[in-house]
Order: C-alpha cells, then structure tokens, then sequence
C-alpha cells in the first residue's frame, strides 16, 4: 500500500488525523512544529515549573518535622504527606495525556516522548516520581532541538536522573566523606546507564573499567532539599581518571570534569550511530533502513550534533516514507491518537472525582513509601529521615502506612487506560525505557485491552458520527477495502467507531 505524505506526516510521525485539524503535508510543515511547540504553554506540570519546586520545597520542609514527632506517630504522619505529592503526581500524569491529545504539534510531541524513553526515569522510584514531569518539562523538550550535547547535560544533570540512577548515594572510595564513613561508597549505575543506553550504546567500545571510571568521576553530584543540583567536593573521588583513553580531573575535582566527560561521550562516533538509528527504529522500522541512519550520522557529523539537522535529514529521506504501517502504535500512541481522533475534549482528560470509587486503584507498588521528592539536603540526611521508624517491622510499617494512605482517582479513557495497557506514564520498568518493537505490542492480551478501551471511548464519543466518514476522516488513505466494509455493517454509531479505533491500520503507523 502506498500513502500519501499527508496522511504518513500526520500517522508516522505525529499522533494520527484529528477531525477538523489541518495536518502536516510533509517535512516542511513537520519542522515547522518544532518551533510552534516551543512558543505551545505546556499543560504540565498543572501550575507550572516554579510551583511545583515550590511544593518539592514544602514537602522536604514537611518530612523534616517527622523526627520531631513519637515514632509511633511517624507513619501515618509520613503517609499523609506521601498522599499530598502522589495527588499532585496523579494530575500530572492527566495533564500530560492531554498535552499530547490536544497540541497541534504532533511531531513534537513524538519527539518529546522519544526522549523521555531514552533517558527514561521512572516515577516507580519513590525518590524519583516528584521529578519526573518537572524533568520532561525543563530538562528534556527545551534542550530536544538544539545540540545532543546540551541535551545530554540536561538530562544527565537533573535531579531525577540523579535520583532515581542512585548517584545521590555515590561517593569515591577514596573521598573525604567516605573516609568519615566506610559504609558508603560508589553506585555504578548512572556511569554504567550513560555509556550503554545514553550515549555509546551496548556496543560502543567501552569496558567495565570504563563504566567504573565513568562513575568516578560523576561522584559528586548531589541534590539537595530544594530539588537543585549541587557539586560537593567532599563525595567526589580525587585524582585524575580516565575513561576510553580521555583524563577527567586533576588535584582539585570539579563540575567542569563531569561536563568534559559528557561532551567527549555526546561527540563519539559511536553515540551518533546509537543514537540516529534508535530514532529510525522508533519512527520508521524495527529494521532500520542502513542508508537512513547513514545519512542521520552525515548530517550529525556536519552539525557537530544539532539534532534538529537529523530530524532534517530523516524526513527528507525516501526511506522514511516507505513500508508504511511496519511499526505497532504504542499505548500511549494508541490511546492519544483515539482521543484526537474522537475529538476528546478537557473534561475526557479530567481527574475523576475522589468519591468515584470505580475509578480508583493503587497509584503504583504500595512498597514505595519512601519520600517522593527530596526529603533532605544530602542522601545521607534522607536515608535517616525515611528510615527513622526503622524500629518497626517492615509488615508493621507497611501496615500503618497503608491504613491511611488515599486511594487516587484515575480516569479510565487515560492514566488508567495505559497502566492496563502495560505502558504506565513516566513508568518503564528499566533504565532501558518502554520496548520499541513491534511484537513487545502485539498480543492476545493487548489486543483484547484495546478493543475494551475502544468500545468504553465509543460509548463516550460517538455521538451523532457517521462510522464511515468517521473512518475516512481519521484514517484517510490508509483504510483498506475490508474495513470500510466491516464498518459500514456495523450495528450501530458507537460500534462503528470502535471497530475504526480496534482496526489493523489504526493500530499501526
């Protein structure tokens, strides 16, 4: 099947046809979303940037006063003010849904969840879940169309990463701090995840040294109660130490070796091919095209990586626009692109009201019950403050805990709609980020979750909608034979448009 750029523009690249809405014709009109999205005001984080460090600032305030209450007292106490910073996670995860249905800028929109897997965070670290819109807010889409170097720094540098990677509890060995304290020492894990999923790559060249001597020289690095990253010198490793043959450091340890060792890895060879052809996988193929990713790393190379030259290059690529519908839609894909294409409107995004108790389930692992934010000035601080009730028994702290926590009201067309679908927001169950191939998404059991959220989207959006014209307004060219005919028979409206969303092309792109 061959399609028109117009309906690939708006499918492949951007989150499907919404009635009304003029979509992009091709790669011009896909670049200029770029820069219509960085003048869009974000719907996240619900208050903006300053509020919500405002609120990581109260917490952290909040979690200070429990050890000045009865032990006894501390995990219903703790618990209440989990609850303050889950409820204001929770309308983030709405807003963030409704951000991606509603911009017209779908193929920034893509881009910006492109990055958000690769440098995935996960809000399943409790530690981490505070940051976690507050990171793809300011770190990641600012920085997504400049350089990959200054996107690099962003996200390497921010306290969600820092957090949920643990470096906030890395320490060199041979560091001042450690040496006041031998029971800490160095975590491996963001100098391991920077080489092998954020630059590099699994083949890159690198070795266990490397990896080791990566995170040396990231030690240092700290958050602190304010959720701002700071450099403190006493918990970085002193010396000068090498990583793929490059000295970072020297007598007098700075930031400026952090930021030396990041540009070098943003500058390899073997990051621009890691990172071109994971861009093709996830627009193009599971089998990406060799000339595509050869003619990304060209305009990479030429750049010295601005990123916005290799989306140039992608979509002025033939091989881009050939073998549509290879690629699964992913939930999130799937589920945005039937709310646009229902025409969804604010109150289909909304928070369901707490009394609706059908709506309600566990926000996340009721294990979590540790501070989401920043609880204190140094991981140090905070490992004493979460663990002041450490008298109880792990059963007993869970079960004080969970007789007060809230139960968070989550809407069935989006926040819950993904977490059954397997692909929760800000929630991948690795460092490695949400799979990108298409068997990860096509299953006995996805297929049977989505038919259920098409037919529960019908009942609520189809209205007075002719089914057929419905079918050819959201999936223009590609609708095949079969389906307009299989839609045509339907019983009635609302089965109509669901069969449209459950259909093969509207689930792949």
């Amino acid at each position: 099947m061959s399609l028109s750029r117009a309906t690939m523009s708006a499918i492949r690249f951007g989150y499907g046809l919404r009635p009304g809405e003029t979509g992009p014709t091709g790669p011009e009109d896909l670049m200029r979303q770029l820069d219509a999205a960085r003048k869009e005001a974000l719907r996240f984080p619900v208050g903006g940037l300053e509020q919500r460090r405002a609120d990581i600032e109260a917490l952290d305030r909040e979690f200070a006063k429990l050890n000045k209450i009865p032990k006894d007292e501390r995990p219903v106490a703790r618990g209440k003010i989990i609850d303050k910073a889950r409820i204001l996670y929770n309308i983030d995860l709405h807003a963030r849904i409704e951000q991606a249905a509603l911009s017209p800028n779908g193929f920034a929109e893509r881009l910006a969840m492109f990055w958000v897997n690769h440098f995935s965070v996960s809000a399943q670290k409790s530690k981490t879940r505070f940051y976690v819109a507050l990171y793809e807010a300011e770190a990641l889409r600012p920085a997504m169309t400049g350089s990959f170097r200054e996107l690099l720094r962003a996200a390497i540098l921010h306290p969600a990463m820092l957090t949920y990677l643990d470096q906030v509890r890395s320490m060199g060995p041979n560091s001042p701090r450690v040496k006041e304290n031998d029971k800490k020492g160095l975590n491996e894990n963001l100098g391991r995840e920077l080489l092998e999923l954020h630059t590099l790559g699994v083949d890159g060249g690198y070795g266990q040294d490397d990896v080791r001597n990566a995170a040396l020289v990231l030690t240092g690095l700290n958050v602190n109660g304010r959720g701002e990253v700071v450099y403190q010198r006493q918990r970085a490793e002193p010396g000068p130490i090498e990583v793929l043959g490059k000295s970072y450091g020297g007598p007098r340890r700075t930031i400026k070796d952090i930021e030396a060792m990041l540009d070098d890895l943003a500058a390899a060879p073997q990051t621009r091919r890691h990172i071109c052809r994971k861009l093709v996988v996830h627009f193009v193929s599971d089998k990406p095209p060799t000339e595509l990713v050869e003619a990304m790393t060209r305009a990479w190379e030429k750049t010295d990586g601005d990123l916005r030259s290799v989306y140039q290059a992608m979509l002025d690529h033939p091989a881009a626009w050939a073998n549509p519908s290879e690629k699964a839609r992913q939930p999130f894909d799937f589920v945005v692109a039937g709310l646009r294409a229902t025409l969804a409107d604010e109150q289909d995004f909304a928070v369901p009201p707490a009394k609706a108790k059908a709506m309600t389930e566990p926000e996340m692992d009721e294990r979590e019950t540790a501070a989401p934010g920043p609880a204190a000035k140094t991981a140090d601080a905070d490992d004493e403050m979460m663990m002041s009730d450490d008298k109880m028994t792990p059963a007993e702290r869970k079960k004080a805990e969970r007789a007060k926590r809230a139960r968070i009201p989550h809407n069935p067309l989006t926040v819950r709609a993904l977490r059954n679908l397997g692909q929760p927001i800000w929630q991948p169950s690795s460092p490695a980020g949400f799979p990108e191939g298409f068997d990860a998404w096509v299953s006995a059991s996805q297929i049977t979750g989505r038919i259920s959220w098409a037919q529960r989207l019908a009942r609520r959006r189809a209205g007075q909608t002719d089914p057929v014209k419905f079918l050819k307004v959201v999936l223009a060219d590609a609708a095949r034979d079969d389906t307009i005919t299989i839609v045509s028979q339907a019983p009635n409206r609302a089965a109509g448009v669901a069969l449209t969303l459950a259909s093969p092309e509207f689930n792949r792109r």
